[in-house]
């Protein structure tokens, strides 16, 4: 218990200087080389030594290009020529490791995935770890031929096959996504002083326990624990602890759908209140449509509340037709604020939707889960306490 206490106080002062941190400007230079093309320009985008995201560019003269700036300390990059899509799917788009001091960079147009980074030890090890990747030719193939087909989606949007193909490849896909997600794991928790591990350590934030995170992060040295990258770890988890089960859950006051007031706060002591996250574009929170009618048709008169909090706020009129299309206008609806600084999905710290909430009559969270898996075990507890 102590040493939960002595972790808990760590986490807090460090969140708390993570509002004020700065860090020392450490210059770095990257002499770039791209085959294939002689002219145009390469852009890269980082986190800055004052935290600020930079997009910066350079012109190819010569199929050469330099870029100059200052960084806290090695911090991913991501680097693009001309793209078609802004994700690095695309064919001329990836990420790379960049580090104070003089790095060397080598491209080819259209190939960008092929790059060549030297003068980066982080970005050697994310080397190392790749060729790991039993399947990494497939899965680069297998990408390939997504983009293509993307690509002629965009310029023909007619052609839903071309989307649809995507689609199927993009499934076939999953396995080795799996083993790649499995492999990346294991490399953060067996290299606990790379800051590639505290850059992915915050994917695995909402896949992992809190314990296990919490443990992975206290193994960092001081100078991870204190990175740009440590420091939002720590922030993130004293927030997933505010809206993990058994905490009390915060309040929030906001608008409905239909210009009414509500509040969390309003429900105490009176109902029992399931917070909806979901989005009309996710496909497995409308499919979760029937469990939430079944749950309120059972419920409501016993004392449930749902309130469903869409991620939709640039796209209002489709969140009001898919309420309508679902049926699901019976309860709540109110919109995430996402992006504002009332992000009920950062409140929360909501990552993965669907998401729900059960929180008791007393305020307190008595079910968190990710996903559909805690469905039943939701219905169960319901069944329990509203009698």
């Amino acid at each position: 218990m102590y040493q939960m206490k002595a972790l808990l106080s760590f986490l807090f002062v460090l969140f708390t200087s993570y509002l004020v941190a700065q860090f020392s400007p450490k210059p770095f230079t990257i002499y770039g080389k791209i085959k294939n093309q002689s002219s145009g320009f390469i852009k890269l985008e980082y986190i800055n030594y004052e935290g600020e995201y930079i997009t910066d560019s350079a012109e190819i003269i010569n199929e050469s290009f330099i870029f100059k700036g200052y960084i806290p300390h090695p911090i991913n990059a991501d680097i693009y020529g001309d793209r078609a899509f802004k994700n690095t799917s695309d064919i001329n788009s990836s990420s790379i490791f960049i580090e104070p001091g003089i790095m060397n960079l080598v491209l080819e147009k259209d190939k960008f995935k092929d790059l060549k980074l030297r003068g980066s030890n982080t970005q050697n090890q994310i080397d190392s770890l790749n060729n790991t990747y039993q399947h990494k030719k497939i899965v680069d193939s297998l990408d390939k031929r997504i983009f293509y087909f993307y690509l002629a989606y965009k310029y023909d949007p007619t052609k839903i096959q071309f989307k649809d193909s995507a689609k199927k490849i993009r499934q076939q896909l999953d396995p080795y996504y799996r083993d790649i997600n499995i492999r990346t794991e294991n490399f953060v928790h067996k290299n606990i002083n790379s800051y590639y591990s505290a850059f992915y350590l915050q994917v695995l934030l909402h896949r992992l326990p809190l314990d296990t995170v919490i443990k992975i992060f206290n193994s960092y040295s001081f100078e991870i624990q204190n990175s740009y990258y440590g420091q939002r770890i720590a922030a993130n988890i004293r927030a997933i602890q505010g809206g993990s089960e058994g905490s009390k859950a915060k309040n929030f006051n906001t608008i409905d759908i239909n210009g009414d007031s509500i509040s969390l706060e309003q429900f105490k002591c009176k109902n029992y209140v399931l917070l909806d996250f979901w989005a009309t574009w996710c496909k497995p929170c409308r499919d979760d449509s029937p469990f939430l009618i079944e749950l309120h048709t059972k419920f409501k008169s016993k004392g449930l509340e749902i309130i469903s909090i869409a991620n939709d706020d640039e796209r209002k009129e489709a969140w009001k037709k898919a309420i309508q299309d679902d049926k699901t206008g019976a309860w709540r609806h109110i919109l995430q604020g996402a992006g504002t600084v009332y992000d009920l999905g950062k409140l929360y710290s909501i990552q993965p939707i669907p998401a729900k909430l059960l929180i008791g009559k007393d305020g307190t969270i008595l079910m968190r889960y990710e996903g559909t898996q805690g469905n039943i075990p939701l219905m169960e507890a319901l069944t329990k306490n509203l009698k």
